[in-house]
């Protein structure tokens, strides 16, 4: 498997190396529901020996699992359905986190306390990145995630798609998220979304 980090990307200090297994069980999920356990039997298939090895077993909710692993999948994954699927794997991803361990948040209900919430969320499901809110006010936010090693996807549509999602279940009326890259390892998502 080709490398996804970028020049620079692997010295930094934000370097993504795990992640939790909600972040795979999703896919495993999407392709059994497809065609049984046949079908994720032929995309592991397409993996490298480790990478099958890793996922010979269903991943638990809360194992850690090597963010090189996990691109492997997804990118096996890309490669079958012939085309990029990062927003659908962002909107895979604020449903099972707001229904899963961050469900208490559904039940407070606010845009403002999910986003709020979301630097200290981070730490949970992924090794290596930092997050933070610049600003905070009703109907925008201004996200800084410090973060490399994945690809500009994750980051574009993924996150973009997650924080769309993950506000809507919140109550926001048109979420908005745009990404801007920063640098190597910075990334801002400006968000809006009605104000009440």
């Amino acid at each position: 498997m080709e490398s996804l980090l970028a020049p620079g990307e692997s010295d930094s200090p934000y370097l993504i190396t795990h992640e939790r297994g909600p972040m795979t069980r999703q896919v495993r999920r999407a392709v059994v529901a497809e065609g049984g356990e046949a079908a994720w039997q032929e995309l592991l298939s397409r993996v490298s020996p480790a990478c099958r090895e890793r996922f010979s077993r269903p991943i638990g909710y809360f194992e850690w699992v090597e963010s090189a692993f996990a691109w492997e999948i997804h990118q096996a994954r890309r490669e079958q359905l012939g085309g990029e699927f990062m927003a659908e794997l962002g909107e895979q991803a604020a449903r099972e986190i707001l229904a899963g361990a961050h469900s208490w948040i559904l039940r407070m209900a606010t845009p403002m306390l999910f986003l709020q919430s979301a630097p200290r969320m981070l730490p949970f499901y992924y090794r290596g990145p930092q997050g933070a809110v610049e600003r905070l006010e009703e109907g925008m936010a201004d996200l800084l995630l410090r973060a490399a090693g994945h690809p500009e996807a994750w980051y574009e549509d993924g996150m973009c798609t997650f924080l769309r999602v993950a506000l809507g279940i919140t109550g926001a009326k048109n979420p908005m998220v745009r990404h801007v890259r920063e640098g190597v390892d910075q990334h801002r998502f400006l968000v809006t979304w009605e104000r009440k």
